[in-house]
Parts: C-alpha cells; sequence; structure tokens
C-alpha cells in the first residue's frame, strides 16, 4: 500500500506537466466502495476480553461527497469540498462446520470532513492530494450494544485520480490516511492506540 500511496502523490505531481489543455471544470460528485485496513489494536481486544485475532482488519462501506473548484488555472485547480465515509467489519468465531458460535465483535469507522484539495490535469481526467479534517467514530464493541464512543476530530491525506471514459461519468480511485488519536474504553467500546487507518475506495465521479 505504501508504494501504491507514492506512485499516487508522483502521478499526482507531474501530471499537469503532461496535459496543458481543457481546464478541470467546475465541480465533480464522487460515489465510491471503500475497503478499510483497521489494525488489530491489543489495547482494543483486552479492553473487551477477546485476543487481537478476533478483531476484523478489513472491512467494507461506502464514500461519497463532493468538491468545488474555486480557482482553475491551466492544468491545476484547487478545490474546496466534503466527505461521507460509511464503513464497518465484525468477526465471530465459529464451529468447523461453519456454525457461528460466541458474540459477534462489530467494528465500525465513520466520518465527516471538509476536503482541500490539489488537482492536477485536463477536463477528462486528473489526479490530486487531498487533506481533510473532521470527526472519527473509531468503534469496536460486542453485538447487542449501542456504541458510545467519542468522535474525535481527524486529520486525513491522501489522494487519487479521475478518468472521464464517458462525457459526464468517470472511473475513480481513491488512498486516504486517516491519522487517529488514541481513546480510552467507555462503558461498550474498546479504547485505541494512536494509529493510522488506510481506506482504499474505488467508483464513480459525475461532473
Amino acid at each position: 500500500m505504501t508504494r501504491l500511496f507514492t506512485v499516487l502523490m508522483l502521478f499526482a505531481a507531474t501530471s499537469a506537466f503532461a496535459q496543458k489543455r481543457e481546464p478541470i471544470p467546475p465541480f465533480v460528485i464522487d460515489a465510491r466502495v471503500a475497503i478499510p485496513f483497521l489494525k488489530q489494536d491489543p489495547v482494543t481486544a483486552q479492553d473487551i476480553g477477546i485476543t487481537t485475532d478476533q478483531l476484523a482488519n478489513r472491512g467494507l462501506g461506502v464514500t461519497g461527497g463532493a468538491q468545488f473548484y474555486v480557482l482553475r488555472r491551466g492544468g491545476f485547480a484547487l478545490g474546496l469540498g466534503g466527505e461521507l465515509l460509511l464503513a464497518g467489519a465484525s468477526f465471530q468465531d465459529s464451529l468447523p462446520d461453519g456454525t457461528p458460535v460466541g458474540t459477534k465483535i462489530n467494528r465500525r469507522f465513520q466520518s465527516t470532513s471538509v476536503q482541500l484539495s490539489l488537482n492536477f490535469g485536463k477536463r477528462n481526467g486528473w489526479s490530486y492530494l487531498t487533506f481533510g479534517m473532521g470527526p472519527v467514530a473509531f468503534d469496536t464493541y460486542l453485538e447487542g450494544t449501542t456504541p458510545d464512543g467519542l468522535r474525535a476530530r481527524t486529520l486525513n491525506y491522501g489522494g487519487g485520480a479521475r478518468w472521464f471514459n464517458y462525457e459526464h461519468v468517470a472511473f475513480s480511485l481513491d488512498l486516504r490516511i486517516y491519522a487517529t488519536v488514541p481513546a480510552n474504553a467507555t462503558l461498550l467500546v474498546g479504547g485505541r492506540e494512536r494509529t493510522n487507518v488506510l481506506i482504499l475506495s474505488a467508483g464513480v465521479s459525475i461532473k
């Protein structure tokens, strides 16, 4: 994943020189399927009385948002917008025949954030670097309970690209890192250490 992130950053930094015509459009709307890579935190596991291998470390979710390009000059655009991410994962022990046993352990990762993006390219395809800030709910809890964890303000950063093979619809790819802060356990939610959560997402963009 580190190599993929590096490739995206290099692509974003160099594509402005390769594409000079047809400026980036005034706005874009995104909808993507997201895969969060959640860490198996021993602090979290201890707080809710399980082992680390009972923590699901990969989940599934959706993310969507919009960007408005307030400054467009040649192959560059400055974007402002917002994004919503809803993702989760779960784990439950099972017998050799697949019958579930014990209590299911749920994890959720939810975020709303304001985003600033630096975009490089042209109307039919561009790459970007993005930086955002907003509340994040990152909770691990037992099935049948309602998570009561705090929603700490969290920095996220990353990059991606959009390729418009059709006039108004593009394939989009995004790689984002959320720099989550440590949190104490509550009555229902396990605590956690400071960690970086990687979110890989792919989907469509509409201009």
